[in-house]
């Protein structure tokens, strides 16, 4: 369960800072322990009262504001904030991450006390995955002048993309303007230069050093923008979502606003739901494998559309598609939304399908239109869909978040039970999200024991029949596709002899949740009883750092080293990523019984007599009655 703080220094009248402490009361927070800080730098007696009364109902910190000879005011035309003022509330906003950081939140959820939160803001800012997040919403902050959202792209507040060596005219700098401007009216997570005010802050960046205070040399007014500067100088990315903007009460004549706001967050719940089903429909049609009934269902959404919108050549893909047991991925790159008269809603969107068929990869690059209506139960259903293809393809971004991302274990398995597997499988699942298991052609108790052990976990089970691991790599292949049809952001391989050391479930949220490496190596070691582990130079994995958690990046592609034996449990395409070392370290239990030890040596000589796959003089090795071992240590 993730634990917010949610924090803010408030100076405030009484009447907009009841509408703000209502927001936060009324928040969904399922799933999420929340708990409160509050400097308290009010002059109104009422306003300290509604902090007291709040922290009485909800678990809060109130903290002790600072007197300073400058005074903060504001009227209807704007707010006036001195430089003394500013790095007052600099140390404050400090105050309420240092707290966090003391008291281990997972993040910080900093805001501003004149905003009227979307009851669903928390949930789904945590739900975003990235370190820094603020959801956007619009202000006039002098009466003459349009709306403005509260993020920027660079510098103090500009909103417009420009080249260091690029001159442009002012028509072309408000045309620049007007794009930013349309991108931040659809819902949608971008990366901004700029942000403040109602902020997510994840554990992550308030480790690394995130702050108010100013920065020397920097001349620029106010503390987001030195915020801002040290979190991207310290390797963070800074975002903007747009799915729930919060009404900002910046005037006392803006009061009158809240109500109208409240009635309405219904239909932008609506409104983001609506988004999501599309997502959920497109994911169930092409993110899974063929093979599986979830496919078989979701290509029946989208026959129609197949046929009538891509033509022959798009149905009879589909079918090979089918035959082959191929795997196709969907990568759903934008979508946006409208409201119909008829009380439906109309979602528009562009989508990246990719895949293989009969070994041979394709790619369509789709527009995509749907309507969704509420049949009478209260949920939004899909009721038509169109798709076209489009006439110049996407680039895909990869996707790399820093937070929230789901770990797969992939095992393969065959006739495992009675050995490790059980033990084996117990540790992994206390650290992993979801697990896939791989039979291959098991003639004992394997799958009853995966059902058993997995059945408080997420996990897939898939029997291919009779075995194929004469035929490793096309195993392997087979493998590597349904762990991807699962769509993780992350794949961590094992074989159902193999267990990382005990602290590994304190350390993997480090080890995914970064954005600058996509593969993580460790060292094997061969254990050859149940304390020490071989060490000779016919036995030294563990001196060797290879993959065993790979990020799941969208273009990486299936193709296997070509051998019937040890080809590797990763596609070629992985030796390519960027890639760390971690110390954590992996036993690999299949050789600690002397009759596991006897029978691999017959599959070896039986599969491998020629050594054409392997090592002739390892193959012998096996059965040295005397070998080097090294007692283990944790």
């Amino acid at each position: 369960m993730h634990k917010i703080l949610i924090g803010a220094p408030v100076r405030q009248e009484p009447t907009i800072l009841r509408e703000f402490l209502r927001s936060l009361s009324e928040l969904d927070k399922t799933g999420l322990q929340v708990e409160f800080a509050f400097v308290d730098d009010n002059v109104d007696e009422d306003s300290r009262e509604h902090l007291r009364r709040f922290a009485e109902a909800e678990p809060t910190t109130l903290m002790p504001g600072e007197e300073l000879a400058s005074d903060y005011a504001k009227d209807e035309f704007g707010h006036v904030w001195s430089d003394e003022l500013i790095w007052k509330v600099a140390r404050y906003k400090d105050r309420i991450l240092d707290h966090a950081r003391a008291h281990g939140h997972d993040a910080v959820f900093l805001i501003d006390s004149d905003l009227v939160l979307h009851p669903a803001t928390l949930r789904h800012l945590v739900g975003c995955g990235v370190d820094v997040v603020s959801e956007v919403f619009w202000t006039r902050w002098y009466p003459y002048l349009p709306d403005r959202p509260q993020v920027w792209l660079r510098d103090q507040y500009t909103m417009h993309e420009q080249r260091r060596d690029e001159q442009l005219s002012q028509d072309e700098i408000d045309r620049r303007k007007q794009e930013f401007f349309k991108k931040l009216l659809q819902p949608g997570l971008y990366e901004v230069g700029g942000l403040g005010a109602c902020t997510l802050i994840s554990r992550r960046a308030l480790l690394a050093g995130v702050g108010f205070q100013p920065i020397s040399n920097l001349s620029f007014v106010g503390e987001d923008r030195h915020f801002c500067v040290r979190a991207v100088v310290l390797g963070l990315k800074l975002h903007a979502d747009t799915h729930y903007p919060p009404l900002h009460v910046y005037r006392l004549s803006e009061l009158s606003r809240v109500d109208g706001f409240r009635a309405s967050t219904a239909q932008q719940q609506r409104r983001v739901e609506a988004l999501q089903t599309v997502r959920d429909v497109v994911a169930a049609w092409g993110n899974t494998h063929y093979d599986s009934l979830r496919g078989d269902e979701g290509l029946q959404w989208f026959g129609a559309a197949l046929r009538a919108d891509l033509g022959a050549s798009a149905a009879k893909r589909a079918a090979d598609a089918r035959a082959s047991r191929a795997v196709v991925r969907s990568h759903v790159v934008s979508l946006s939304q409208r409201d119909l008269p008829d009380g439906g809603v109309a979602v528009a969107g562009t989508l990246v399908r990719e895949g293989s068929t009969g070994g041979v990869p394709f790619r369509d690059d789709l527009g995509l239109i749907a309507t969704l209506r509420d049949e009478g139960d209260g949920h939004q259903r899909v009721t038509e869909l169109q798709l076209h293809r489009l006439a110049e393809p996407l680039v895909l971004p990869a996707t790399r978040k820093t937070h929230g991302n789901r770990v797969l274990l992939s095992m393969l398995v065959k006739n495992e039970a009675g050995r490790h597997l059980e033990k084996v499988l117990s540790h992994a699942a206390s650290y992993v999200d979801e697990v896939l298991i791989v039979d291959d052609g098991s003639t004992d108790d394997s799958v009853a024991v995966c059902a058993r052990v997995l059945r408080d976990v997420p996990h897939t089970i898939v029997q291919l029949g009779d075995s194929t691991f004469h035929d490793e790599h096309r195993l392997r292949r087979r493998q590597w596709e349904l762990a991807r049809s699962r769509c993780p952001d992350w794949i961590l391989c094992l074989d159902a002899d193999e267990q990382f050391e005990e602290r590994m479930p304190q350390a993997i949220r480090a080890l995914v949740d970064q954005d600058q490496y996509d593969a993580i190596a460790f060292r094997l070691y061969d254990f050859w009883d149940e304390r020490c582990f071989r060490d000779d130079p016919l036995w030294s994995a563990h001196r060797t750092f290879r993959p065993f958690l790979v990020r799941a990046l969208p273009g990486l592609g299936d193709e296997f080293r070509q051998s019937a034996q040890h080809c590797g449990r990763w596609p070629l395409d992985v030796g390519r990523l960027r890639t760390a070392t971690s110390e954590l370290r992996l036993k690999h239990l299949g050789w600690a019984r002397p009759e596991d030890r006897q029978a691999k040596y017959e599959r070896y000589r039986l599969l491998d007599p020629q050594a054409r796959h392997g090592s002739a003089a390892q193959y012998e090795s096996i059965l040295e009655p005397n070998p080097n071992l090294v007692c283990w240590q944790e």
